[in-house]
């Protein structure tokens, strides 16, 4: 069986975004894993450049707004593959919706248009990063690629946009594209002092650091979540893979776990948390979520490594580890 993984090894790569969750974690693993020559462009929005301490004298790192064009395209001339995660999340994005169509549409648009006007010989693959959101709310689960999209948030409609843009420009142009739909990514580098960190990532440094768990609603609402290390797994294979090409692939394990049963993990690996139920939030407030992964599994032979017990488990022993450090208080 070809390992498609290896082909990464050695390339030259540019990670928008990369100092966020999902992007500093995949710089490690490109720099560590696969000897890749990684430049990552983030404009430290969300997040700070103390977040990759440990690689940063062996990585390019640029602070540039992702729409700052002049700078941010003559980063591509000779680069072999771009992941194209940098976007506005949301939990703000009913504040800024002018913003977010900007940082996560406007920037997909031009970063491709810059492609298809000059003659990038390099590039390999232009992997655009997408949510799960774009589904909506639905009983009938899991959902699967075909199904369609029914968008309830400005963060949903640009992340949507971005595919269109991804997979047209891939039929219509010629450009080497692919997409991934991630579902609910969770593991270590998760500041909680972020606004955008997600669930799990609060929930395990309150439980570490003996603060009260908030639950919001019932507690019984779902989704899938998707360990990092096979979100980052997924996201190469989408670069690299020649059956990825001009196309979308969901990324995440079609099992619902509730927010409920997550306390539940977290309790049989720390005791006496404080747990308190507080009011429903507005945003993503969708009762249930799966997504199909059949696609992605067929294609590109991906299946997640670590179901949710497993995961919890590997983020815990992390944190425990890295705690102290200032980046994760």
């Amino acid at each position: 069986m070809i390992n498609y993984l290896d082909r990464i090894k050695n390339k030259k790569v540019v990670i928008t975004g990369g100092l966020g969750f999902v992007g500093h974690n995949l710089a490690k693993t490109l720099l560590e894993k696969y000897n890749c020559d990684v430049t990552i462009v983030d404009d430290c929005s969300n997040s700070n450049i103390s977040i990759i301490n440990d690689i940063v004298d062996r990585i390019t790192f640029h602070k540039i707004d992702v729409l700052d064009t002049l700078r941010l395209f003559p980063l591509l001339e000779k680069t072999e593959f771009i992941f194209h995660l940098a976007c506005k999340q949301i939990s703000s994005s009913g504040k800024e919706p002018i913003n977010h169509l900007r940082v996560n549409s406007e920037s997909t648009l031009r970063i491709l248009e810059y492609i298809r006007n000059n003659n990038l010989t390099n590039l390999k693959r232009f992997v655009y990063t997408s949510s799960a959101s774009v589904y909506g709310s639905t009983t009938r689960l899991p959902l699967n690629e075909q199904d369609p999209t029914f968008v309830l948030s400005n963060y949903a409609a640009t992340k949507l946009l971005g595919e269109n843009y991804t997979i047209m420009y891939n039929r219509n142009y010629d450009i080497p594209t692919s997409c991934v739909r991630y579902s609910n990514i969770y593991g270590y580098g998760q500041s909680p002092n972020n606004p955008y960190c997600g669930v799990l990532g609060k929930f395990v440094h309150n439980a570490l650091t003996n603060k009260k768990l908030n639950i919001f609603g019932d507690g019984e609402q779902t989704r899938d979540y998707t360990f990092i290390d096979d979100a980052i797994d997924a996201t190469i294979l989408a670069a690299i893979h020649p059956r990825a090409l001009g196309d979308l692939f969901n990324v995440g394990t079609s099992v619902e776990t509730s927010v409920n049963n997550l306390v539940d993990i977290i309790s049989s690996n720390i005791k006496n948390l404080e747990i308190e139920y507080i009011q429903e939030r507005d945003i993503d407030n969708i009762r249930r979520r799966a997504i199909d992964i059949q696609k992605i599994h067929q294609a590109l032979t991906w299946s997640p490594k670590f179901n949710i017990k497993q995961g919890i488990k590997k983020t815990l022993d992390w944190y425990k580890k890295h705690l102290r450090s200032s980046t994760y208080l």
